[in-house]
Formats: C-alpha cells, structure tokens, sequence
C-alpha cells in the first residue's frame, strides 16, 4: 500500500506536491469533464427522444422552426428590382365621370384642374343562365328504335325526370376546385349556392367526375405519352388510403406534363408502367430502392442527402462529424458549381468539375479511423449511385433537386388533409386522371375548363391534346 493511501486513511493531508496525488487529481478532473459532457449528451438525447414521441402524436406539421435563423432574409423582393405595375386594361366598359368643382374642406372653387384615369377591374353581379332545349324526338320504321336529337351544347341525352342538369361550366369548375386546388365538394356546393345562386349536392359532382373520367381517359393516354417523351423526368409518392387499404399517390411530372396515378404498389414496377421500356430520359428521383433496379438514366436528389447530414452532423461528435462535414461540403460545392455554369468558361467549368469528382472520390476512399454504423450506411448510400449525384453538372437541364417532383406532391397532399383519400378505387382513379389533366393545363398555361367543355360535350370518348387548346 502507497503512502499516500496511508497517510489518507491516518487522516494526514498528503503533500500537494506529491505526483501521486497530482496524478489522481488530474484523473478526478478528467472523469468530472467526461461525466458532465456524457450528462449533456444524454440530456440532449433525452430531448430528442420526447420531440420525437410528441411528433408521432401530432396530427400536424410543425409551423414553427426549431432553430430560427440568426439573420431571416427580409420579406419582399430583394432591394434593386425592376419595378412592377398592373397594367392598363385592353378593353374599358363603363366610364365613370367623378367631377369636382369646389374644396370639400372650405368649399373653394378649385384652380389648376386635371383629370386623372383610374380603371377598377372587377366581375358583375352572376345571375345562372338556363337553357331550355326543345329536342324533337321519333321512332325509326328501319332501325326500329326511337331516335332523338342532340344539339353540340348538351352534355347529356336524358330527359323527363333527370332533365334539368348543370351545365358543364359549373361542372368543370367544380372538378378543378376539387382535384387541383383540393377544395372538398361540401365547399364547393357551398361557393355555387352563395356567389352564383346556384344549387348543387355533392353527389351530383361526383357522378358528373365519373363520366369525365370516362371520356377523358383518351387523353390522360396522351398525357402519358407526351410524359414518355420528356429528357427529364421527376418522380415522387406519399402515402393514400382507398377504402381502409393502404395505396400510394404517385406523380410523375416534367415543366410542362404531369401525371398522377394511385396504386396499391410502392415497387418499381408502378415507374415502368407509367414511363414504358424505352424511356430515353433522365429520371429525378429521392433515395427510394424502388429506382434502384429501374435501368433508366437517374440523376439523385441532393438536398435528400443534405438533409441527411445534416442531421448526422447534429448528432454525431470527433471523427464522424468531420467525415459527414466533408461529404456535406462536396456536394453543396457541386451546387454552387452548377448556379454559375454560365459565368465560367467551358474549360474552366469542366475543370472545376473535375476537382469535384475527385473530392467525391476521395471522400469514399477515405482511410482513416473506423466510421461509426450511421457514418457507414451513409457512405455506402453514396457509394451505391456515385454516377447518380453529380449527373447535374453535366446536364443543364437535369436539376440538382427533386423539389419539382415534391411541389407537384404537394397539392395532393393539402388535398388529403383537408378531404381525405378516395373511398373506393373508381374514386382514385378519377382523383387521378382529373388532377393530371388539370395541373397539366395550368402549367402549359391552358385552362382545364375549355378541356373539360369539350369532353363533356363529346357524345363519344376522344382524346383531345392539351397542347391543342386555346391559350388561357
């Protein structure tokens, strides 16, 4: 036994100088500074556990950050903009002379006078429009049926009990408020019976979706096809429910077509289905193994992987955090890259990208201490598509991102939460077809109604190109 622990147990106080005892001490300082670090971590882990079980319980999304930013960007368009107006109109209908003579403070004649032009734009008051359609009707000797007429305007041959209808205007309005802009068909009926006088049920929309859809099928076909034609393609899902089954809402969408389809399947076979054996595109897609077998040409999305790091990057401590930092920085340096493609040279450009691929490399090869689990299943993510990354800097037109696919998404998504899913499979089907059809119009720039007019006035399915509508 030491002297040190001798002189302890007699009660003597050791010498300060002694190098036992400023060995221990330092010992005793190194594990109280390891205790409140693993206190801290476990604190901290502690608060990500209850944040976590209080998000499984929310039925909604966080509006709030966690972390505000220290210096938010200001609201408004950045200082320096060209100057924007509305316009004068093309077309005035009514004139308004307002005169003023004298003060309406002291009554003084007024001297220097000027007119000045202010123009108001606004709807007149909506009265409903009925039409009353007086259809001669037969029977045919030869054909040994009865026969009636049908004037292009009618959508619909019924008469007697069922022959006071809604004409297709309302109709296709209410299908886009509904399958665009997610607006439940209880609204709907309610903003026809407050500004257009005009009484509509729900399931009179629902039924007059059904034969839309009937017709419109040709259509959605040459959506498809238009979609298989596209270089760049973004693909996306989230969660839906038919009934009490789980199915899955599927977008397919470049900048000027986007299909939706509803499908029980997440698999690959859903993407090859939609975009056929041949698609000679570039297909955008996030890190779902669903893609992985596809044998198209796929760039990743990498703000998925940003987001990924950067949560490993909260998370982690020491070598690990470097190594994650490292990736982290690679990539968005990709992105830099790519936003001034056009200030550089060609040369200097593909220079650049060159030094970038070589970091990526280096970053996979990298050998120094053994990463931890999470570390691992990241490099082997990147490893896995390493062609897929980067496949933005040789492309212009391939996007670094899938956030167009996610916008896309989105609609669907605010539809969902405030109407809910389909329930039954002929409702997703229409859900389908109507909101690919419509979101299409919007963005070629088109209006759905003009579409929609012609399909429920055709006596026949047809299928009528959105490029070849009027402009909206």
């Amino acid at each position: 036994m030491s002297s040190n622990v001798l002189l302890i147990m007699a009660g003597a106080r050791p010498s300060a100088e002694c190098p036992g005892c400023r060995s221990l001490g330092q010992e005793n300082a190194r594990l109280q500074a390891r205790v409140a670090k693993v206190e801290q971590q476990l604190a901290e882990l502690q608060r990500r556990l209850e944040e976590q079980q209080r998000a499984g319980q929310r039925q909604a999304t966080p509006f709030r950050r966690r972390h505000p930013k220290a210096k938010p960007k200001r609201p408004g368009r950045a200082k320096g903009h060209a100057g924007a107006q509305r316009g004068r109109p093309e077309q005035v209908d009514h004139v308004v002379e307002v005169p003023l003579e004298v003060c309406p403070t002291c009554q003084t004649p007024l001297a220097e006078k000027a007119v000045h032009e202010q123009w108001q734009i606004d709807i007149p008051p909506i009265h409903p429009q009925v039409t009353q359609c007086n259809i001669q009707a037969g029977y045919c000797p030869r054909c040994q049926r009865r026969v009636q007429g049908r004037d292009p305007r009618q959508i619909s041959d019924a008469v007697g009990a069922a022959g006071t209808q809604i004409g297709p205007v309302l109709l296709s309005r209410g299908a886009e408020l509904k399958h665009r802009l997610g607006v439940p068909y209880r609204k709907i009926c309610d903003c026809f019976a407050t500004y257009l006088a005009v009484e509509v049920c729900p399931a009179t929309l629902v039924r007059a979706e059904q034969r839309l859809v009937e017709a419109a099928l040709p259509s959605y076909q040459l959506l498809i096809e238009a979609l298989r034609r596209c270089h760049v393609v973004h693909a996306d899902e989230t969660g839906w429910r038919i009934a009490q089954v789980n199915a899955w809402l599927w977008v397919f969408s470049s900048q000027t077509v986007t299909v939706y389809v509803i499908e029980f399947s997440r698999g690959h076979g859903v993407p090859e289905a939609m975009l056929g054996p041949t698609f000679a595109g570039v297909l955008v897609v996030d890190g779902l193994k669903s893609y992985d077998v596809l044998a198209y040409q796929k760039g990743r999305c990498v703000g998925h992987v940003l987001r990924r790091t950067g949560q490993l990057v909260e998370m982690l401590t020491g070598i690990d955090q470097y190594y994650v930092e490292e990736v982290q920085g690679v990539l968005r340096e990709a992105m830099a890259l790519a936003q001034r493609r056009e200030q550089l040279t060609e040369r200097g450009y593909g220079r650049r990208v060159q030094q970038v691929e070589a970091r990526l490399d280096l970053w996979l090869t990298w050998h120094g201490a053994e990463p931890g689990a999470e570390v691992q299943r990241l490099a082997r993510h990147v490893a896995a598509h390493r062609e897929e990354w980067l496949r933005f800097l040789y492309d212009p037109e391939v996007p670094a991102t899938n956030n167009h696919a996610e916008r896309m998404l989105r609609p669907a998504v605010i539809c969902r939460k405030i109407g809910g899913c389909n329930k039954s499979v002929l409702g997703a089907v229409v859900h389908g077809v109507l909101a690919s059809l419509a979101v299409s119009c919007k963005q070629q720039g088109k209006r759905f109604m003009d579409l929609a007019l012609a399909l429920f006035r055709s006596p026949v399915p047809q299928a009528i190109p959105v490029e070849g509508l009027p402009d909206g």
